[in-house]
């Protein structure tokens, strides 16, 4: 069995069409989350995931408006107070049957990261949540929030030790995926103008992968930093 794992599509559902074309026939298909916001077509790419049965990993982005739904006090910017009013009970539904991890062998797949210290051996609430945001830990490999001075911090894979296995991650966006020893980044921002990537698993105990990808049609909206 081969899988195909996608990065971040933030609404770009004609890209995600056009990167389905270039994978294996009978591959399962997996998204790393954040389907949701900031593109062009944010409901239709959810609803295809679900008519197509790619399987979703919950997302920060899915997350915060499952929370909402929910009734807690959640701010939503701009694009997403466009996006919310759209989904209907279905796509709740959808979302809420999204895990927060997926381990296959000895690959692990997660929205953001993970630390040392995260064991996916039926984690707390708290810690699962982490797995959502992870961007750097300090030197103790605890989570550092976004825009943090911490200047001892670390991004995540930097420093991975492989515990998990190899995980497959997306979340923050790089001009290529980001290769490390025992992880691989893939999400490129599509939404940001550059690239939709995927990554085809061929063996899931002695991990081999190949990637494949398509150029964004446009850009559709603004990072929070230059992608690296």
């Amino acid at each position: 069995m081969k899988y195909v794992i996608y990065g971040d599509v933030h609404g770009c559902l004609e890209e995600w069409e056009e990167l389905r074309k270039q994978i294996p026939k009978g591959a399962y298909e997996i998204s790393v989350g954040d389907i949701l916001d900031k593109g062009p077509y944010p409901v239709e790419a959810l609803r295809y995931a679900k008519k197509n049965k790619i399987f979703t990993i919950m997302g920060n982005h899915e997350y915060k408006h499952l929370r909402k739904h929910w009734g807690r006090k959640v701010h939503l910017d701009e694009d997403q107070q466009r996006v919310y009013p759209q989904l209907k009970k279905k796509d709740f539904e959808f979302i809420e049957s999204m895990p927060f991890f997926l381990k296959l062998n000895h690959l692990t797949i997660v929205h953001a990261g993970i630390t040392n210290r995260i064991y996916l051996n039926n984690p707390p609430l708290n810690l699962m949540t982490l797995l959502l945001f992870l961007r750097e830990v300090d030197e103790n490999n605890k989570f550092l929030p976004l825009d943090n001075n911490n200047p001892n911090a670390r991004y995540w894979a930097d420093v991975y030790n492989g515990h998990e296995g190899f995980v497959v991650y997306g979340h923050n966006p790089f001009l290529n995926p980001k290769i490390n020893k025992h992880c691989i980044g893939i999400d490129t921002g599509c939404v940001y103008g550059n690239k939709l990537t995927a990554v085809v698993i061929e063996d899931t105990i002695n991990i081999k992968y190949s990637i494949i990808q398509v150029d964004a049609k446009q850009k559709y909206a603004e990072p929070h930093a230059p992608l690296e």
